[in-house]
């Protein structure tokens, strides 16, 4: 009875270790990524003290391509490669995690509801990924658009339901978490509609790099781990609100992923946030289409690029 009573706990344990994130070992490896939707995708790493944001990828992220202090940058993909192919940062390309958090919403003005000619919409970030997408999949439509500069810019205009100076428009090319942090309804799923205009490519928007120095022992790891918890979050967004929630106060959330636990769960629950897992290598030709009409030079990329 004895040895039966000593065992119970560590059966209790063993059986409790089963929901544990696949980032339950000590992180060994220094993360950085921005926040937003590449955030909520670590969300397993959340309180990690290895693990690091910033709000400003250009001035916060990509410069670290250019150092030694991180063994992996999470990145927006024509920034990581621009890094490695043009700067010969010391950095592959091994997975892509995001594929599109752009989403627009309609705001109820549109007589025959569909997206045409003389329609009024609002973007983001004409010289970036946003609008750059945008403009693919929406420039030959002959819109009257305009420019929020930010999608926080973009939330505004929601919330003020489509009116700018006076002007009423139609709908908002947006990304989450605005959606859900104002409650509204996707009208068009802009990952989607990239999917059907490039023939069913992928809209690979964020991805991980690895230090070429990281062991592929600790790199494989890394990825079959990040692989697992996306996964597990995307089936159950409650473990990304609790892996979030740990960091403490609203606030501290907020601050170090971009949004809070909870409207992150709101928004993974019909993955608003575009998240998944592929291996880079694996979806090369994606990429490229990706960087045909994001950055048209790296549109060609040797293998060597690539993490195997």
């Amino acid at each position: 009875m004895k040895k039966l009573l000593y065992l119970l706990p560590l059966t209790l344990l063993a059986l409790g270790g089963c929901n544990n994130s696949a980032f339950s070992y000590k992180l060994d490896l220094k993360v950085l990524s921005p926040t937003g939707a590449p955030a909520i995708g670590m969300y397993a790493l959340a309180s990690e003290e290895n693990y690091t944001t910033t709000t400003n990828p250009k001035e916060g992220l990509i410069p670290q391509f250019q150092t030694n202090n991180y063994d992996v940058i999470i990145a927006p993909t024509n920034g990581g490669l621009m890094q490695i192919v043009k700067q010969s940062a010391a950095y592959k390309i091994a997975a892509t995690i995001t594929y599109g958090n752009f989403h627009i919403v309609s705001m109820g003005t549109d007589d025959d509801n569909t997206l045409n000619a003389g329609d009024k919409v609002v973007f983001f970030q004409t010289e970036d990924i946003p609008g750059k997408v945008f403009n693919y999949l929406y420039g030959d439509l002959d819109l009257v658009t305009y420019d929020a500069g930010t999608a926080e810019g973009t939330k505004r205009i929601i919330t003020d339901r489509g009116i700018v100076d006076g002007v009423q428009y139609d709908y908002v090319f947006t990304a989450e978490p605005v959606i859900s942090a104002t409650s509204s309804t996707i009208f068009i799923n802009v990952a989607e509609a990239f999917k059907e205009k490039s023939g069913g490519k992928l809209l690979t928007q964020a991805s991980v790099f690895v230090r070429n120095d990281v062991s592929k022992e600790k790199a494989d790891k890394f990825l079959n781990a990040l692989e697992k918890d996306i996964n597990d979050g995307l089936k159950n967004p409650d473990l990304i609100k609790e892996g979030i929630e740990k960091l403490g106060s609203t606030q501290e959330q907020q601050n170090k992923i971009g949004v809070p636990g909870a409207v992150a769960k709101k928004a993974s629950v019909n993955n608003g946030f575009g998240l998944g897992f592929n291996r880079a290598i694996n979806i090369k030709a994606d990429i490229e289409n990706f960087m045909s009409l994001i950055a048209p030079a790296l549109s060609n990329l040797d293998e060597e690029v690539f993490y195997k």
